[in-house]
């Protein structure tokens, strides 16, 4: 295809509604079981600067047959998820999940807190994300099933970043994530 001198407007067309936006989004934490008695979880949904929506990927089985590689669908795989998190003062939700990590392995003693080794549903938690339109109504929703914190990335202290408030990054395992389907989408 050529280019077109109506190309900019049939490109603007196509986007009936005038395109996704990035920063329309809000993240939810329900602590489940003890992790929940860690501390406020209230706070996250309005420090969460950042996460993804998640990768799609399904795994890829090999069978030879008569010396050709036949692919077969495989298993779904989960990677990872990240979010970034503003820091406020009192480091609230920093504080929670330094909690959280030290009942899933503490730093002395490499054990898991008493609590959390009864079951699985005593130290994971439920992560929601949602995704709105600009009309303010939600056109988006992940869930993030028994997920809990892996990695917390350090924070940076310095006299250089005059006019910058503290942020870090989480990265989470989960089980699995699910798609809720929201009217009209």
């Amino acid at each position: 295809m050529s280019f077109q001198v109506d190309g900019t407007n049939s490109f603007i067309s196509k986007l009936r509604q005038g395109g996704a936006r990035a920063t329309l989004f809000e993240v939810n934490i329900t602590l489940k079981g003890d992790a929940s008695s860690s501390g406020s979880q209230t706070e996250f949904k309005f420090m969460c600067k950042g996460v993804q929506i998640p990768a799609n990927a399904i795994g890829i089985t090999t069978v030879n047959y008569f010396g050709r590689a036949v692919k077969i669908p495989g298993n779904r795989t989960f990677e990872d998820l990240t979010t970034t998190i503003i820091n406020d003062e009192g480091y609230p939700i920093r504080n929670q999940l330094e909690n959280w990590m030290g009942k899933l392995n503490s730093h002395l003693g490499n054990v898991r807190d008493k609590s959390f080794v009864q079951k699985i549903g005593g130290y994971v938690a439920d992560m929601t994300l949602q995704t709105y339109k600009k009309t303010g109504e939600v056109d988006r929703k992940y869930i993030f099933k028994n997920c809990f914190p892996t990695s917390l990335d350090q924070i940076d202290v310095n006299w250089d970043p005059n006019d910058a408030v503290m942020e870090y990054g989480v990265t989470w395992a989960y089980d699995y994530w699910e798609h809720v389907n929201i009217t009209g989408t």
